[in-house]
């Protein structure tokens, strides 16, 4: 069975050292290219040379890595003076956009190779030796903005997400004028309701720690202790869909454990949900309702398992900015000034 290709939305904030410092991406661009006392700069000419700074930094003889999560990242970049040869990352300096292809992988554990056709051809594969993906990749930075927005495609057993994580927020900050900025996951509403729509709830877990003394009978002597209680509530058959859990979830929480709590005093509250199109569960907290599904790319797009699928990952990432868009700036204008 191929392997489940999903998108990553993430927001990217800005952290200014001091409230002295204008907040936004262009004024960070402009100190990262070492200009911000030039009097003007053309938006265009600011965002291509922090596009050159970051090809400068990752498109090297040297992998990006993380020893610690033993994750490693690169570029590499055909010279795009040749027309003949498209380059695997592409600027678009009137939309302040960074998209295309990133490889990247894991490494760090000694590991064989060996041909499926023939189990002596066999080869090491070294500690130092990275097993890599190429990962479709798009970031927008409005000038105008303390925020961006970030998409990383990954596959079910192969992600770049933190060495990426960790690449931009060492990318995104300067010396003593902008800190680290704040990475965040972000789920779409357009997600979040596709998701709904087919979804079920699988079960409910209640949770909770109970004194000794609650628990037991007052005629059992002990040691006074707590307790954890845990109750999954399922539903035999068919699930939950949405209505009927809106309609029942209030009801099930007034029911009582051992004649001392509601269930709706229990701690921790939460339920899982399924995706009725792919099987896929994606737990909530039942307070918030607060779910975060991921993107399955085989929902939206036709993926073949073939070079094919990164022109379709692209097109669609870059339908679904637009929606993005107007969720996280909606105090701002769209359009750049």
């Amino acid at each position: 069975m191929p392997h489940e290709q999903k998108l990553t939305v993430h927001t990217i904030k800005l952290k200014p050292k001091t409230k002295k410092v204008e907040n936004t991406n262009r004024w960070l661009f402009r100190n990262i290219i070492n200009e911000a006392n030039t009097d003007s700069i053309n938006d265009q000419y600011l965002f291509l040379e922090i596009f050159k700074k970051f090809i400068y930094f990752l498109d090297t003889e040297e992998m990006y890595k993380d020893s610690d999560n033993h994750k490693c990242m690169t570029i590499n970049q055909a010279d795009i003076s040749e027309s003949t040869i498209n380059p695997n990352i592409i600027p678009h300096p009137d939309n302040f956009i960074i998209e295309g292809k990133i490889e990247g992988g894991s490494f760090g554990r000694k590991r064989n190779k060996i041909s499926t056709a023939n189990k002596t051809d066999k080869s090491e594969v070294k500690e130092k030796d990275a097993i890599t993906d190429y990962f479709y990749f798009m970031i927008y930075t409005p000038l105008y903005s303390d925020k961006s927005i970030m998409f990383i495609h990954s596959y079910s057993d192969s992600n770049i997400d933190n060495i990426v994580k960790k690449f931009l927020r060492s990318f995104l900050s300067h010396s003593d004028v902008f800190g680290e900025p704040t990475i965040k996951r972000f789920i779409p509403k357009e997600i979040i309701a596709d998701f709904k729509s087919e979804a079920t709830v699988s079960s409910l877990t209640f949770s909770t720690d109970i004194l000794s003394e609650s628990l037991l009978d007052k005629t059992y002597k002990t040691q006074a202790q707590n307790f954890n209680v845990t109750i999954k509530i399922s539903p035999i058959g068919d699930e939950f869909t949405i209505n009927e859990f809106d309609n029942a979830k209030e009801l099930i929480q007034k029911n009582t454990f051992s004649d001392i709590l509601h269930l709706n005093q229990f701690k921790k509250r939460s339920g899982m949900m399924r995706d009725g199109n792919t099987n896929k569960t994606s737990p909530f907290q039942l307070d918030s309702f607060d779910i975060k599904p991921s993107i399955l790319l085989s929902k939206y797009i036709d993926i073949k398992n073939d070079e094919s699928d990164f022109d379709e990952i692209k097109k669609y990432c870059f339908e679904l900015l637009e929606t993005v868009k107007l969720e996280i700036y909606a105090h701002h204008a769209v359009q750049n000034r």
